[in-house]
């Protein structure tokens, strides 16, 4: 822990930070009830990806659909698939990411395409886990009756070392990165008490490796919500002479729990900006650009 932190928490948070310095605000890490022991929990949702310029400035890159089976430690899902609205009772399968069972649907310039290939209604999970057998899980994404879209607006990304705004280029390797955002208006806590609305700050290097990641729920660690202001990225995750991928994502919630299976239907969007530390590598660490993207939401449409 650096000792200048203090100075630049208050700089940037004057309203609200606290004296304890953790990389995210501690929340109930509880498990999912001990009636299954497989998934932490299940989302379908459509998202907004946007690009931060050095500047400041935010450019639209796409509109998305996708589905996720999060696993607990040691839990297993089989026959995983996802029935979606209007597409005649097809089961589409999930894949194995490796950190998850995932089904991507495609990707879309405006809203108003996302919301015609995937509307409002019912999103139909079919898995078999074997805690709790074969079963059917429900998550209800928006008013089947309205094409609004529920996206909210992109966040901008902050940057500061040691008190001081620092420019995505000019990142010192050796200290902590402090990494704020536009506060989430659209954010709010969950009338069901199953999950607030959520927070993700997501760091890779540039071949699409994962350096930091602030967290998810159910998973015994620490994680963000949108009440919280920062994450704070340990020096640790950078080297000197390399660019990075840096993702802020704000996701609204609506909840749901069945089979103790938490589920979240959510409205996403991720500010995808690049970063570059400062220095001189070691021999053969250097890396002056993206090779590989950490995540396809970045693709331009």
């Amino acid at each position: 822990m650096r000792r200048n932190y203090i100075a630049g928490c208050l700089l940037f948070f004057l309203t609200g930070c606290s004296g304890t310095l953790e990389k995210g605000i501690k929340k109930n890490t509880e498990f999912p009830p001990a009636k299954q022991s497989d998934i932490t929990f299940i989302v379908a949702g459509k998202t907004g990806n946007y690009r931060q310029s050095a500047n400041g400035a935010l450019s639209k890159l796409n509109f998305h659909f996708f589905a996720e089976i999060f696993l607990q430690k040691s839990g297993k899902v089989e026959n995983s698939s996802i029935e979606t609205p209007g597409n005649g009772g097809v089961m589409v399968p999930f894949a194995d990411s490796g950190y998850a069972l995932e089904m991507h649907g495609g990707r879309y310039k405006t809203k108003a395409e996302l919301e015609a290939a995937y509307p409002n209604g019912n999103y139909v999970f079919s898995y078999s886990a074997p805690s709790i057998g074969s079963k059917l899980q429900t998550v209800v994404l928006g008013d089947p009756q309205s094409t609004v879209s529920l996206i909210p607006a992109a966040p901008i990304i902050k940057l500061s070392q040691q008190g001081e705004w620092v420019a995505a280029n000019s990142i010192n390797p050796d200290l902590d990165l402090l990494v704020s955002w536009t506060l989430f208006h659209a954010g709010g806590a969950d009338p069901l008490g199953i999950m607030d609305d959520l927070l993700f700050v997501i760091l890779a290097d540039c071949q699409g490796v994962r350096r930091a990641h602030s967290g998810r729920p159910f998973e015994g660690t620490s994680y963000l919500t949108y009440a919280d202001k920062f994450y704070l990225i340990s020096a640790d995750a950078l080297i000197a002479e390399n660019a990075y991928q840096l993702a802020v994502e704000h996701a609204i919630l609506d909840t749901s729990i069945k089979y103790a299976v938490p589920a979240f239907a959510t409205y996403a969007t991720t500010t995808f900006l690049d970063i570059r530390t400062l220095g001189d590598a070691e021999p053969g660490q250097a890396c002056h650009s993206i090779h590989k993207n950490s995540d396809a939401g970045q693709v331009v449409l």
